[in-house]
């Protein structure tokens, strides 16, 4: 009987002993961490002749790797991702190295890209919808030419809450490099941005209180006209979207890290409704080149309180 008596009070205990290591361990669902990544070329084995990738091999598996470590220590609820070849390899990814980190929710995007480059994004709240806008028209004024996003833009809406609804607005825009047909590609990130703004703009008109999120790889500086016209106040004066990363200092905030162009060319823009819930510090960009070899980009993420107002 002392025995019998003796094994319940050490049950007793250990779980006495467990239940606060359980539930410190317990995610909260009101925190919401956000990122984005351009993986750099990840594209598969198999030669899609669809696809002009000629000259990038297939992704190694330590750059894979790589990049898993990197998710592994951002840990974010939702990432969004350029350069993805296909569904197939975000889809083997996260089987082989990330089947514990609980991405129950997947999709990828084909963009106007004929190179492989195309958005993804892993997330472990449910995925509502995704709509594309690659085939809207971009203009400028002065400008007789007319464009289409390089990419897309990309919204992908989310179901952050039981009651809250997130949109991702993920894009990869224009590179700097100048082609035969666009001379300057500044004007064609412009177009996107302008572009970008204006929808964004709409959806916000609709839903004045939206919580939003442009996201991915801009291709251009904080000071660029492309990020200007981005981060420009309304009409009212009021703010239209606010960088996360703003408050970091220039030289811990750089995403490109190929020398000689080392630079800050991704962001995370935020909604006014949803900076108010931004969790103080939380914005990062991650620098441990222990997991950053999987890439030529780093990845950046900021997290966000919903239960605040």
């Amino acid at each position: 009987m002392r025995h019998s008596l003796n094994r319940i009070a050490c049950l007793f205990l250990l779980v006495v002993v467990l239940a606060p290591i359980e539930l410190r361990a317990q995610p909260n669902p009101n925190r919401l961490t956000i990122a984005a990544y351009n993986v750099e070329f990840f594209l598969d084995v198999f030669d899609d002749p669809y696809t002009f990738d000629e000259g990038h091999e297939p992704k190694p598996r330590a750059e894979i790797q790589s990049i898993a470590k990197a998710i592994r220590a951002l840990n974010p609820d939702v990432i969004t991702f350029e350069e993805l070849e296909n569904e197939g390899v975000l889809r083997a990814m996260n089987r082989e190295f990330l089947a514990d980190m609980g991405y129950e929710y997947l999709a990828v995007a084909n963009t106007n890209s004929d190179r492989g480059q195309n958005l993804g994004v892993l997330s472990r709240r449910p995925i509502v919808s995704v709509t594309s806008h690659r085939w809207r028209e971009l203009t400028l004024a002065g400008e007789t030419q007319t464009w289409h996003f390089a990419r897309d833009l990309w919204q992908v809406r989310i179901q952050a809450t039981a009651t809250q609804i997130v949109d991702l607005y993920s894009v990869h825009l224009k590179s700097k490099y100048d082609s035969p047909d666009d001379k300057e590609s500044v004007k064609y990130r412009l177009a996107e941005a302008t572009a970008a703004r204006q929808i964004i703009a709409e959806n916000m008109t609709k839903q004045p209180d939206q919580l939003a999120v442009m996201l991915g790889d801009f291709n251009d500086e904080p000071q660029s006209l492309t990020l200007k016209t981005l981060l420009a106040p309304q009409t009212d004066g009021k703010p239209f979207l606010i960088d996360a990363h703003a408050k970091l200092a220039p030289d811990t905030r750089i995403t490109y890290l190929k020398e000689p162009y080392r630079s800050t060319i991704d962001y995370i823009l935020v909604s006014p409704a949803l900076v108010k819930m931004s969790i103080p510090n939380s914005a990062r960009v991650l620098s441990d080149p222990s997991v950053l070899g999987g890439s030529d980009h780093a990845p950046i993420s900021a997290s966000f309180d919903l239960s605040r107002n």
